[in-house]
């Protein structure tokens, strides 16, 4: 994954689903509660960035 793709889903998960970061801190906090449909948001919203990264090739 190059590093546009990892910030994209960075801010995914920052706006969406109100996470910090997605890096492994080895924590507690690694563990999120999210809301499902907050996931839902998430998972639609990596799914159209797949879409037109596909697109573009």
């Amino acid at each position: 994954m190059n590093k546009k793709t990892e910030q994209a889903l960075e801010n995914i998960a920052q706006k969406t689903l109100l996470m910090d970061t997605l890096k492994t801190r080895n924590t507690s906090e690694d563990f999120e509660e999210v809301a499902v449909w907050q996931v839902k948001k998430a998972l639609e919203q990596a799914y159209q960035l797949g879409l037109k990264q596909g697109q573009k090739q």
